[in-house]
């Protein structure tokens, strides 16, 4: 009866042993993928301030007039030239 206790808390133990490796293994799995999804993250964050800075960069009024007098060679018209119309 002895060895049956014995050789049941030796698989016991055992079996406990390879269940915390395999914890073990999978927490640090996770960790890297974790890892992973947060640098992943921090790329896309810095993707979307460029996005943000060249969208407030392009969106500009004096940018915008800008590009028009000089690549469309567009003018504001003179006061006399513009005429306003009311409904």
């Amino acid at each position: 009866m002895n060895s049956f206790k014995l050789f049941l808390i030796i698989l016991i133990c055992g079996s406990s042993a390879i269940g915390l490796i395999f914890i073990k293994h999978e927490s640090r799995e996770l960790f890297i993928e974790l890892e992973a999804h947060k640098k992943h993250r921090d790329q896309l964050n810095n993707e979307w301030n460029e996005l943000k800075s060249e969208e407030n960069r392009l969106g500009n009024p004096a940018r915008i007039e800008q590009q028009a007098i000089e690549a469309l060679d567009m003018k504001k018209p003179a006061v006399d030239e513009m005429r306003i119309y009311k409904k």
